[in-house]
């Protein structure tokens, strides 16, 4: 019997422009966890209410919210898996099993599942947990995505190695929480969990992993009803104090969480397995762009675009023979080369991957209209069409997101240019980085691998609509882009 179930079962004024409408609403709670919840709530948060679907709030520990208030409770604390675990008051228990019990949404997020050892109905509500062999039976998904019950007493005790990517797999191809979903993908930068045990009553396993340590295939996220309600449970969205996370930037990962949400808020997902993602940039051919100013941009193989700064000749830029004096020179050295989007956006949310050398420079452009036409050196007799704009560069029309690798520069990599300077620390020195842009109504809010850099509430004088641009900044700039994509809102 158990085998057969188990197989068939911000800142405020910046928030505010962000808005809500008639959606699911959600409550995270947090405030303790041996993870970076900080981290954890901004992503799931950001995640959430980027599709569309959901309003958030969240509920800091000491304070715990009304379930009742809410479709669905996300559950972003672990205070501890010994006896000695943080619990939260007697009522405070209660008033959540009886929510979830007469039909609430339940969500457990990574380490979550660690958390109260004693509490009876949270260990069934959540199947499995990180406790010990001799607390229940454990899960494995053998060959063939056969599922196989490990005894009480038996089996590895919890643990996980190191991050690492590693392939993820759906193994209930028909739930409405993966259905589109690819079959498997690799995902990235995560702690892939093994030896959870608990009454494992109930489940519904939807994806696994393969354990290098377990040597067998671990569940990492599965679902079950708990009288009238839903539970999801998710052992995905590692983060450390200290790190970065680019495991929260898997679009795959996303999806599950979101649909996941929907699923335990309503039984139901009408969420779309991309998460309404469209491809920006097709990874064969410039499609859809224009380069704008003297540049190369090409799609290598691996479908990776390369800008560079192309010199024929190296006494043409100049208007005198050499020796140049430096303020000729500076206006060579200094001038922009741009890759535009023919098309233009309002409100969006894009993801970009970029990777720039040591002392690199470059940006993306939102809501510039000018197309770069003075920083690229374009007469006006070229594009009389753009001729009216200010004679400035995208920064200063629209707005640019920093990308560079200086420390001496004061806007680092996810700074609003000019207005907002971007928390430190984020960026990969000579390695790929992620960065995701939110444009809401005129307000922009910026994350560089999965964390929060900068946040503006935006000009009202400039335009809330334009292209979106990558940046060459000067004459010696390359930088290399992968996985473009926009999400219209």
């Amino acid at each position: 019997m158990l085998v057969r179930n188990l197989i068939t079962v911000a800142l405020l004024s910046v928030s505010c422009a962000f808005g809500a409408g008639d959606k699911l609403s959600a409550v995270i709670i947090d405030g303790v966890n041996n993870h970076d919840w900080e981290a954890g709530t901004a992503a799931i948060r950001t995640i959430l209410e980027g599709t569309g679907r959901f309003s958030v709030d969240v509920s800091t520990y000491p304070k715990l919210p009304d379930f009742s208030h809410y479709d669905v409770v996300i559950n972003n604390f672990n205070g501890g898996h010994t006896p000695a675990g943080i619990r939260w008051p007697a009522d405070a228990e209660r008033a959540l099993a009886a929510y979830v019990r007469n039909g609430g949404g339940l969500v457990i997020f990574h380490a979550a599942n660690n958390a109260f050892l004693e509490w009876p109905e949270y260990n069934q509500m959540i199947g499995l947990g990180w406790r010990e062999p001799s607390f229940g039976s454990g899960v494995a998904i053998g060959p063939g995505g056969s599922i196989q019950v490990i005894p009480k007493g038996q089996g590895l005790a919890p643990g996980h190695g190191p991050r690492h990517d590693f392939d993820l797999f759906v193994l209930d191809q028909q739930h409405p929480i993966t259905r589109g979903l690819p079959l498997y993908w690799s995902h990235p930068s995560e702690q892939l969990t093994h030896g959870q045990h608990g009454p494992a009553e109930g489940l519904t396993i939807l994806t696994y992993a393969f354990s290098e340590i377990s040597r067998q295939g671990e569940p990492m996220d599965w679902v079950r009803q708990y009288g009238k309600g839903r539970v999801y449970t998710t052992m995905l969205g590692h983060t450390w104090n200290n790190e970065l996370n680019p495991n929260l930037d898997d679009v795959n990962f996303q999806a599950l969480l979101a649909r996941g949400t929907e699923w335990a808020a309503t039984g139901t997902v009408t969420l779309a397995a991309d998460l309404g993602w469209k491809p920006l940039f097709n990874g064969k051919n410039l499609d859809g762009w224009e380069v704008r100013g003297a540049s190369v941009w090409s799609v290598m193989d691996d479908g990776v675009l390369l800008g560079q700064r192309v010199h024929p000749n190296a006494a043409a830029p100049f208007s005198s023979p050499w020796p140049v004096d430096a303020k000729e020179y500076a206006a060579w050295l200094y001038r922009q080369s741009w890759l535009y989007t023919t098309q233009e956006f309002t409100d969006f949310d894009l993801h970009v991957e970029y990777w720039i050398p040591p002392g690199g420079n470059s940006g993306v452009s939102i809501r510039d209209r000018s197309r770069a036409h003075t920083a690229v050196g374009e007469p006006d007799s070229e594009r009389p069409d753009l001729a009216s704009f200010p004679k400035t560069t995208p920064a200063h029309i629209g707005y640019e997101i920093q990308i560079c690798d200086d420390d001496r520069e004061k806007f680092q990599s996810g700074s609003v240019y000019t207005f907002v300077a971007a928390k430190t620390g984020l960026q990969r020195a000579s390695s790929w980085n992620s960065m995701e842009i939110e444009s809401r109504n005129g307000a922009i809010r910026v994350r560089v691998n999965g964390t929060l850099a900068a946040e503006y509430a935006g000009d009202p004088a400039r335009s809330k609509s334009g292209p979106i641009g990558l940046q060459l900044h000067d004459q010696f700039t390359s930088a290399m882009f992968r996985n473009i994509r926009i999400r219209e809102q």
